[in-house]
């Protein structure tokens, strides 16, 4: 059985820096443009690193702001300080 993680967002502007961030960081994801909704999903993990996400907002970024951008997520959540990442353990 393939096993894959997603994450969903709205469509909004911050969203955009997210999934440019995620698709640079897994080149493996697959990103589903749909009406008002952005949808990346990945076999078995997606990692999102606060790096890559400063680099793409060009400020200080912290994990928790992507979650009011959020519709849902599939996966169990690994939080860091400095990423977050979607997996099935």
């Amino acid at each position: 059985m393939t096993s894959f993680v997603f994450i969903a967002f709205q469509d909004t502007d911050n969203a955009r820096y997210y999934v440019d961030a995620i698709a640079a960081d897994n080149p493996h994801a697959e990103i589903q443009h749909q009406p008002a909704m952005i949808r990346v999903q990945a076999k078995d993990r997606l990692d999102i690193r606060r790096e890559t996400v400063e680099e793409r907002i060009g400020r200080t970024w912290d994990v928790q702001e992507m979650m009011l951008d959020v519709i849902t997520l599939g996966g169990s959540i690994e939080e860091e300080e400095d990423r977050l990442s979607l997996c099935w353990n």
